[in-house]
């Protein structure tokens, strides 16, 4: 089983703890927290999300785990089972 990447069991694991809000993963985060938010983890740091920053745009947090999915060379619903699916 493939390991998950550390962004995605950060945020997750944060967004159960903390992000249970309305449209967690429908609204946008503020672009210069995501931006942040992603740079500590390029600099493969484990960013403390219960910063301030983090805890008052929660929704950056969700809107990180989007922007890794959308940049994934493969989708994650693959071009094979594109039929299957719709």
């Amino acid at each position: 089983c493939p390991s998950v990447p550390q962004v995605l069991k950060s945020c997750t694991e944060f967004i159960e703890k903390h992000g249970i809000v309305d449209g967690i993963y429908r609204l946008s985060g503020i672009a210069s927290n995501i931006q942040k938010l992603r740079h500590e983890f390029d600099s493969e740091q484990i960013p403390d999300l219960t910063k301030d920053i983090y805890i008052q745009d929660i929704h950056c947090v969700g809107s990180l785990c989007k922007l890794y999915f959308r940049e994934l060379p493969n989708p994650l619903l693959t071009y094979q089972l594109y039929e299957k699916f719709s």
